[in-house]
């Protein structure tokens, strides 16, 4: 069964990491027990994450900002909802940042990341603000702390 959106602490009714730690031990806690496959759909997450952004919005209190990480090791399939994802999201207290594993060809997430010109919806619709960062691990991994 292909999931979208799973819990990666493997509980659905508190699918929250505390930190980067909990986020960490909630990794390689489950990939041992999952099988990564395609297609890479990531606007379904994203939506999700919107969702709880916009309740907390709707607080007025406005005291929680939302960083959804995304750990992908293929090149997003479903560009199109994506776009209009983030767009919509650019609107709330979210900031998403995809790490690229792998030897994926992630062109298409410069895209996403909006350095190189303003992220549009579909229809045209530009960001309110840039909330993606795309980080190519490969590019990373041998880099000293300092």
């Amino acid at each position: 069964q292909v999931s979208h959106d799973f819990a990666i602490n493997f509980n659905p009714d508190n699918d929250e990491c505390e930190g980067i730690q909990g986020v960490v031990e909630s990794y390689q806690s489950c990939l041992p027990k999952i099988q990564l496959y395609g297609p890479t759909n990531v606007a379904p997450i994203i939506s999700k994450v919107a969702r709880v952004a916009a309740n907390e919005e709707r607080t007025r209190e406005a005291s929680q900002y939302f960083i959804l990480l995304i750990l992908t090791d293929g090149v997003v399939t479903d560009m199109a909802d994506t776009r209009e994802a983030i767009v919509r999201a650019s609107y709330l207290p979210m900031s998403i940042i995809i790490v690229g594993v792998g030897n994926a060809d992630f062109t298409d997430m410069q895209i996403l990341d909006g350095d190189d010109g303003v992220l549009r919806s579909p229809k045209g619709e530009p960001v309110l603000r840039d909330i993606v960062q795309f980080v190519p691990f490969r590019e990373f991994k041998n880099v000293s702390g300092a």
